[in-house]
């Protein structure tokens, strides 16, 4: 070890209190990389103060692309490069060789979805319980509280533009709990990433297969090959970290002070 690489906290805190220094070597990539997820007015000041990436759940590509702008003007506010804040919007890929393979796919899951426990998730979500709305109505709008203000206010302007009923709007949430969800073959799901990127709604995606290892080896064999094709994807690893992986610099916490 390098003399002068080891420091001695000697923290005293509210919480805690350090005398010693730990006895390992600082990490390869410097400071961990900080996801931050949630969208609400909070939750984007703390990304834009401290986060490399930003976990949010987008379902309309104008919304994104605002959210996206918004962040990045945040992070520039705290005197940081918005380059180096990531904004990686959920996608649910259900990926078919053929678009009606891809909707059979999403139908048989819908199938298997457990009533109660979906029902308790929109209600959470909605900070309301829906089981005692009719399924094939409208979607009731949920009073206005403090509990997941985004993602309630998201789900609700999803189901305002595309007219979604309760049923319609159940069956999103179970999937993809409010965030992107592309049903299709891998061409359509390779657009539409792609619309989203070269549009600056996005810098990358937090892909979360609806079952493993199916749908995402799916994703991994059909979609990938795409984007890679494209430009848009890594053909290879060409770092060692997570946040080489990432293309985000080392940092240094001291001159940082994060």
């Amino acid at each position: 070890m390098k003399s002068g690489s080891l420091h001695i906290p000697n923290f005293r805190g509210k919480y805690f209190t350090v005398e010693g220094a730990l006895n390992v070597p600082r990490a390869p990539q410097g400071h961990p990389v900080l996801i931050q997820a949630g969208s609400s007015g909070p939750g984007q000041a703390l990304a834009a103060r401290i986060a490399d990436v930003v976990f949010t759940a987008q379902n309309d590509l104008d919304e994104a692309r605002a959210f996206y702008t918004a962040l990045k003007a945040q992070v520039a506010g705290f005197g940081r490069n918005p380059d180096e804040v990531l904004v990686m919007p959920g996608v649910m890929p259900v990926v078919g060789r053929s678009e009606a393979e891809a909707q059979a796919t999403f139908a048989e899951l819908n199938c298997n979805i457990d009533t109660a426990q979906a029902f308790t998730v929109l209600s959470e979500r909605l900070g309301m319980d829906m089981s005692a709305h009719p399924m094939d109505g409208p979607v009731p709008r949920p009073p206005e509280t403090e509990h997941l203000k985004s993602r309630a206010a998201l789900l609700m302007e999803m189901a305002r533009r595309e007219k979604l009923t309760l049923r319609e709007l159940y069956y999103r949430v179970a999937a993809a709990r409010g965030h992107l969800l592309l049903v299709g073959t891998p061409v359509q799901i390779a657009d539409v990433l792609e619309r989203w990127f070269r549009a600056g709604a996005a810098d990358g995606f937090n892909v979360m297969p609806p079952f493993f290892p199916g749908q995402f080896d799916a994703f991994a064999d059909t979609v990938v090959p795409i984007l890679q094709q494209r430009g848009l994807f890594r053909a290879d690893y060409t770092a060692t970290t997570l946040r080489g992986h990432l293309g985000l610099p080392r940092r240094n916490l001291n001159s940082t002070g994060r």
